[in-house]
């Protein structure tokens, strides 16, 4: 997910149901601490309460009633992850969805007039929602609820036009067997989503830094540190393949096991610089070029342009500058339909297909010296017995949003006490469950010793600052000889070190954003970085599609 003005953008919704992976849910033995894992659970939908598994988009097609034109619509554009917490005493169970694109932890209120059956009548039944199901929070019902009353308000709005207000606090806050009272967040009494939000990205992004007098506080994985449960703000997230149903974020370490090749580290660039914000506020890096890799040294290089890339796990689709999808679309055989603004493709790839590519082309992301690659075939969306939509988005900057189709062939380390992110090619595993654990590689990050295990990037230094007029495709990213890195296939977990879960306590707070600069960046949002597709209808006759 992305931020608008320091407001979610729920851009892709995959539903993920996280569970705190407690010691004696999975180990008899006593384990050392110094990290914490979540294994979750992974779906996607345009919404929360109708995710599936299905880890594609898909298009459905409907008949006109003049039986001329069809209503496409795309589904299956959003990926979450989703936890329970326990707050308050006594403890009230309240999910909410975990988001490495924002840093607040809000809940929704049982006061919200939103909610059915509220006796609020400035609502209309049209707009209410049901909030019974993920629950809400009472704060008059906890003992233990303690309101900030020198914060600010409350308030973000959303990209899918929800929003959320209300105020901050902290209260006794357990994930599952975790405590992490202490943790201050927000209770939502106005909103319009069913779902409160678990924010983990860097502070800069959190509520109390968007308007004015700026300031921000530890979020979550700065309290795990804080509370000693971690030795640092990082932490390591593996989608695993796109069929398998579970991955995993551990906080505070990397798992050696879940990548295959080197680990590099590369910084990330402050794309918010000229918004006065003197640090990176969400995870950009920089992505030196772009090739098509196919079968034996059929290479070619569609990039060497410098372009910010923000890694975000919230959306289900991959986002490139329009020249670079242009070249793409003619080395492939597929071709542009402005009657729906996506590029087609005839699905087959075998000899009697038109379409210049197979099963062992990958599209190949070069970060400095090594590189990332990616099937083709991950990209495809069928439309059509015989047409495909490729799953690649054209911007019309030179800006790239690299979703869950790239960050699932992703090994990725966020870093946010160095402002660095560590990538390697991902090692699936087939079958992923809680034993995968017990053989895991696990080492403990340290603070500001960096990711352990991770080398700098041969281009670490050569960063982008500025964007071009004119993306490049001069040079060959063949060439860099990068550490070899390999499309991912099956894999067994090696042995190594086990995975543990540290149970921990701790005992903190917040406010809202500043200049002129900042307070037009909350007023304009993020929009020309804003991942949201929303659901898209588009007229087309099947004469074209087929």
């Amino acid at each position: 997910m992305t931020l608008i003005s320091n407001l979610l953008t729920i851009s892709t919704i995959g539903a993920v149901s996280i569970n705190a992976l407690g010691v004696e849910h999975l180990f008899e033995d006593e384990q050392p601490k110094g990290y914490v894992g979540m294994k979750f659970k992974k779906k996607y939908g345009n919404n929360y309460d109708s995710a599936t598994y299905n880890f594609k988009p898909e298009f459905d097609l409907q008949k006109r009633d003049d039986n001329n034109y069809e209503t496409v619509e795309i589904t299956n554009q959003k990926s979450f992850y989703s936890v329970e917490l326990d707050i308050g005493t006594p403890a009230q169970n309240v999910t909410v969805l975990v988001d490495t694109g924002s840093s607040d932890l809000w809940v929704p209120g049982s006061d919200n007039p939103y909610c059915l059956g509220s006796s609020h009548s400035e609502i209309s039944r049209h707009n209410k929602i049901d909030c019974s199901e993920y629950g809400t929070f009472n704060s008059g019902e906890s003992s233990t609820w303690s309101r900030n009353q020198s914060s600010p308000w409350f308030y973000l709005h959303y990209g899918d036009t929800t929003f959320a207000s209300g105020v901050w606090g902290q209260d006794h806050l357990h994930l599952e067997d975790l405590n992490v009272t202490g943790l201050s967040f927000a209770v939502a009494n106005r909103t319009n989503s069913t779902m409160g939000v678990l924010g983990v990205g860097l502070p800069g992004l959190e509520a109390t830094n968007s308007v004015s007098n700026p300031s921000t506080y530890d979020n979550f994985p700065m309290v795990l540190r804080r509370a000693g449960a971690t030795s640092s703000s990082a932490y390591s997230l593996y989608l695993n393949s796109l069929q398998e149903t579970h991955g995993s974020i551990l906080f505070g370490a990397v798992d050696h096991s879940k990548y295959t090749g080197s680990l590099y580290t590369i910084p990330l660039v402050n794309i918010f610089q000229d918004y006065g914000y003197d640090a990176p506020i969400q995870f950009d890096v920089t992505l030196q070029g772009i090739g098509l890799s196919g079968d034996g040294n059929n290479n070619s290089t569609l990039s060497t342009t410098k372009m910010p890339a923000l890694l975000d796990s919230g959306t289900t689709l991959t986002y490139l500058p329009q020249s670079i999808l242009d070249d793409l679309a003619n080395k492939i055989g597929a071709h542009y339909s402005s009657r729906f603004g996506y590029y087609l493709v005839p699905c087959n790839s075998d000899a009697t297909s038109s379409s210049a590519f197979d099963d062992d082309t990958s599209l190949v992301y070069d970060f400095g010296g090594f590189h990332i690659n990616t099937p083709l075939n991950d990209y495809l969306v069928q439309a059509t017995k015989d047409t495909c939509i490729l799953g690649l988005i054209p911007q019309d900057s030179n800006g790239v949003i690299l979703g869950d189709t790239f960050l699932t062939h992703a090994y990725v380390v966020y870093d946010l006490d160095n402002l660095e992110v560590s990538m390697a090619q991902a090692k699936y595993i087939e079958d992923y469950d809680a034993q995968n654990y017990k053989s895991a590689d696990i080492h403990i990050i340290n603070g500001t010793h960096g990711i352990p295990g991770a080398t700098k990037a041969p281009g670490y230094s050569s960063t982008w600052s500025t964007s071009a007029s004119n993306v490049s495709s001069t040079g060959d990213i063949f060439t860099l000889h990068p550490h070899p890195t390999q499309i991912n296939s099956q894999f067994s977990m090696e042995t190594g070190s086990t995975i543990i879960l540290t149970d921990t306590s701790s005992n903190e707070q917040s406010t809202t954003s500043s200049s002129t600069k900042r307070k037009n960046l909350a007023v304009s949002g993020f929009n020309n970085r804003s991942p949201l597709l929303e659901i898209i209808v588009f007229i087309l006759t099947m004469v074209n599609l087929l």
